[in-house]
């Protein structure tokens, strides 16, 4: 096995390893509404943080999902026109489209890793809400989950190319 398949296979376990664990979110998205549902209509005793929290984790949740869909290519595209054109014609559209996202996502990037890096020098919190949550390690998820997205948007250019150029498919994809 090549150094290339090597890496993608370990790009590969990396996505499906987020896509896994931030599936358990729900459970516990689950239990903070469960509790709020149980306090406000069987105790009378609403809570001030269940709401924010809910989504806080919902947020985080969504953002790192994205890298587990990126995997198994379930982002919406239209395949209408793509799909007339041959394997190689399509491998190299997405070699063109893959490049322009990976200097898109290289932006993304750079303006929420300032974004995370700024709350975390003021140690910021929710002005939103009376219990003013820290919102600090959230905003962190943002740069973390599109470094996530590059690397597994670089594995899929990576692919497209060996297509491209005619290469030996020794760099497919376990989907």
């Amino acid at each position: 096995m090549s150094k290339l398949s090597q890496y993608l296979a370990f790009q590969d376990r990396v996505s499906e390893w987020v896509g896994k664990s931030i599936s358990w979110m729900c459970l516990a998205m689950i239990a903070v509404l469960g509790y709020e549902v149980t306090a406000r209509y069987l105790f009378n005793s609403p809570t001030s943080w269940a709401h924010e929290s809910t989504t806080m984790l919902y947020g985080t949740f969504c953002i790192l999902a994205g890298v587990y869909t990126h995997r198994h290519h379930g982002h919406v595209k239209s395949e209408v026109i793509y799909n007339l054109f041959s394997v190689r014609t399509r491998a190299i559209m997405d070699v063109i489209t893959g490049t322009l996202g990976l200097v898109v996502f290289g932006v993304f990037f750079v303006i929420t890793f300032n974004y995370a890096a700024e709350s975390w020098a003021i140690r910021e919190v929710s002005s939103k809400s009376t219990w003013a949550p820290i919102v600090y390690p959230f905003k962190s998820v943002l740069p973390l989950a599109i470094a996530l997205m590059m690397l597994q948007s670089l594995a899929a250019l990576i692919r497209s190319l060996v297509v491209a150029l005619g290469m030996p498919a020794e760099a497919e994809s376990e989907s």
